[in-house]
């Protein structure tokens, strides 16, 4: 009913109630008159004006129920259409309660057979209706209580789990993962346990087990997988992901990694991402989750880079730096690399330190800030196992060109000025070794959105004299 329909009616119901009230009101001067028109007495005459001016108030009460608290606060609250049928019961509901007041109180009757009667109408309508009226009632609850809202993830009793895409009065629908339609009625929710996983904001937790031979140290292996999770590209995290063993197992130690991600629906892109990080990691330091062991193979024991990096040599191999490099060169500078340990937040160096040192991290995870080419905005680099920093600070004595600090706790291997001149004293042609895997990394990393493109002939040798000059001049 328009608002205009409604307003008319109140209006006449306030006519009515003035109308009455002022009968009761100026009972002495009304009713002498009424009763010698009428020909009731003035006791019977009383009771009809009062009951008229009560039962009017009645229709008043019912009407606002209906109009200002059902279709106007709730419907307001909701913001929905609240069902015709909930308006009409509780307007019968409030006209029997208020007839029934008026026969009592009024006309002092006994309304013990209204009462019953009433009751067991009320029993045949409601045990007719009773799945319907519950099912309003229950989404009447729903709409007030708001456990969940259109657009949150829900999970249901266990049983169902989905992304809320409708809520009427006597459903709610749910949209799954599969895209599928689950229609829940809503009085199976009244007693019902409900996650809502969008409450009370949308980042979730999130949980990776992983089995790890006992081989590898739990020190290791934390470092390791600390660094994969903050290394896993796409992953929008929220505060530090943990990393604890949990339990040993007969194949291994399992540790569970943790971690918030901003947003719930990115869970599952946020695992595969974390765990394809956690298996690169893992494979760079030569461990291997952790499988059933059936039988026993006899092969020769791989010494891994988790194990204290003790093979440095292979780690050297893996190095971008030094990859192309001969084997018998590789081991050399394997020998003289010395291990440094960093805890989580320190500085390993300062920007514009004298501090001429290449560091590889073995284990754990780095952090580099610089200014982008043009200074607009800083960009951050991450260093983890097998990555490096400070190659223009090693061959060209130049600076640190900005700080680098660990991000967790950090295991790393230092090549510093006095180690590598040594390493040229003792073997020269070693500076045309080192040039030429410097020019190629040099041309590697200027070339990384077309890796297929190759040097034009001559450019290749100036980059490699370019860097065997600076080689020479600083360290012969």
């Amino acid at each position: 009913m328009s608002r205009d329909g409604i307003a008319k009616i109140y209006g006449r119901l306030a006519i009515g109630l003035l109308l009455f009230g002022s009968l009761v009101f100026f009972e002495g001067l009304f009713t002498g008159p009424l009763s010698f028109v009428t020909g009731m007495s003035d006791i019977s005459l009383s009771q009809w004006v009062k009951a008229a001016f009560a039962f009017t108030l009645t229709l008043l009460a019912a009407r606002i129920v209906r109009w200002e608290i059902i279709h106007g606060w709730l419907e307001r609250r909701s913001g929905k259409k609240v069902p015709e049928l909930i308006g009409d019961l509780l307007v019968a509901l409030v006209v029997f309660v208020g007839i029934c007041l008026i026969v009592a109180l009024i006309f002092k009757r006994d309304i013990t057979g209204l009462v019953a009667a009433g009751g067991a109408s009320v029993m045949i309508i409601g045990i007719a209706l009773q799945d319907i009226i519950m099912a309003l009632f229950t989404g009447v609850l729903l709409n007030v209580e708001k456990p969940f809202k259109v657009g949150d993830m829900v999970r249901i009793d266990d049983k169902y789990m989905g992304k809320i895409v409708r809520i009427t009065w006597r459903t709610t629908i749910l949209q799954t993962r599969s895209h599928d339609i689950i229609f829940i009625p809503n009085i199976s929710l009244a007693n019902a346990v409900i996650l809502n996983q969008s409450l009370p904001d949308p980042r979730s937790k999130r949980v990776v087990e992983v089995l790890i031979d006992y081989d590898t140290s739990v020190e290791s292996a934390e470092r390791i997988l600390y660094a994969a999770v903050l290394g896993a590209v796409g992953v929008q995290q929220i505060g530090s992901p943990t990393v604890f063993a949990r339990k040993m197992a007969q194949d291994g130690v399992l540790y569970e990694v943790a971690f918030t991600i901003a947003d719930w629906s990115q869970d599952e892109r946020s695992e595969h991402a974390v765990i394809k990080s956690i298996l690169k990691c893992m494979r760079d330091a030569e461990i291997t989750v952790s499988c059933l062991k059936t039988e026993n193979i006899e092969i020769e024991k791989r010494v891994t880079i988790a194990n204290r990096s003790q093979d440095v040599f292979r780690l050297v191999q893996q190095c971008r730096l030094f990859r192309s490099l001969p084997d018998d060169v590789s081991r050399r500078i394997s020998e003289a690399l010395v291990e440094r340990h960093f805890a989580a937040g320190a500085s390993i160096v300062q920007a514009g330190d004298s501090q001429h040192a290449v560091f590889i991290i073995g284990e754990g995870m780095a952090k580099r800030t610089i200014s982008s080419r043009d200074g607009s905005k800083p960009i951050s680099e991450r260093f983890i196992a097998t990555e490096f920093f400070g190659r223009r600070s090693l061959f060209a004595c130049q600076p640190q060109v900005a700080t680098v600090q660990a991000e967790t706790a950090v295991l790393a291997y230092e090549l510093e000025r006095r180690a590598l001149a040594r390493l040229l004293q003792e073997t020269p042609h070693l500076i045309k070794i080192l040039a030429q895997a410097l020019a190629q990394l040099a041309w590697t990393e200027a070339h990384e959105d077309n890796p297929s493109v190759e040097p034009a002939p001559g450019v290749l040798e100036r980059l490699i004299n370019l860097h065997q000059g600076q080689i020479e001049a600083k360290y012969v």
